[in-house]
């Protein structure tokens, strides 16, 4: 379960970045028209989506890994 969280997380790192980096240092949006805003939008929220609940499931294990039995 954690490669694939792992993977996740990575896999939303890289279509955010993407999206990002395709709206902010390409002009996609102004040549594009609608379909390139629409293409920025979308790699942006799936790496949302990505993201998000692998860091959940990250800080989840982390903080019941550090809980000793003792206290």
């Amino acid at each position: 379960m954690m490669r694939w969280m792992l993977g996740s997380l990575i896999a939303g790192l890289v279509l955010g970045g993407a999206g990002l980096y395709l709206l902010v240092f390409s002009d996609i949006t102004a040549t594009q028209g609608l379909a390139g805003i629409g293409l920025v939008v979308v790699l942006i929220t799936l790496g949302v989506f990505l993201i998000v609940p692998a860091k959940i499931y990250f800080i989840l294990r982390f903080t019941r890994a550090g809980k000793s039995p003792g206290n």
